[in-house]
C-alpha cells in the first residue's frame, strides 16, 4: 500500500492518507477467489443490512473510502468492491440506495439503517 500523508489541518499534524480503493491490498488471484465466494451472499442478500450482516459473519463489512464502496477487514479497506466485479452501481438498483453516514475528518463512511 502507498503511504502519502495529506496536507495537515490548520494547526494540526499530518494525517495518513486512506488506502486507495483502485490499488488494492490483494492480488488479482485473491480477488477472484474472493469474487467466487462473494457472489452467493450478495445474490441472496435482499437488503443492504442483510449483505453487512452475512458479510460480519465471517468478519468482513462495508464501507466507504474515497468515494468507494469497499470490502473490510479489520477496518482496513482490501479493495473495492468494483474490483471484486459488484459495485455499487450493480447493487444499488437491487438493494436501494444506501444510506450513508460521513465519518469526521476523512473522505469515508459507514452505511447505517435507514431512519
Amino acid at each position: 500500500m502507498r503511504s502519502t500523508l495529506h496536507p495537515a489541518p490548520q494547526g494540526g499534524l499530518p494525517v495518513p492518507a486512506l488506502p486507495d480503493p483502485d490499488h488494492p491490498a490483494i492480488d488479482s488471484e485473491s480477488a477472484a477467489l474472493l469474487r467466487g465466494w462473494l457472489q452467493p451472499l450478495i445474490a441472496d442478500s435482499p437488503s443492504w443490512p442483510a449483505l453487512e450482516q452475512a458479510l460480519a459473519a465471517h468478519g468482513y463489512g462495508l464501507a466507504f473510502r474515497n468515494g468507494r464502496l469497499c470490502l473490510m477487514r479489520d477496518d482496513v479497506c482490501l479493495c473495492s468492491m468494483r474490483f471484486v466485479g459488484v459495485g455499487l452501481r450493480d447493487l444499488a438498483p437491487r438493494l436501494g440506495r444506501p444510506t450513508v453516514r460521513p465519518q469526521p475528518g476523512a473522505a469515508c463512511g459507514m452505511l447505517c439503517p435507514r431512519p
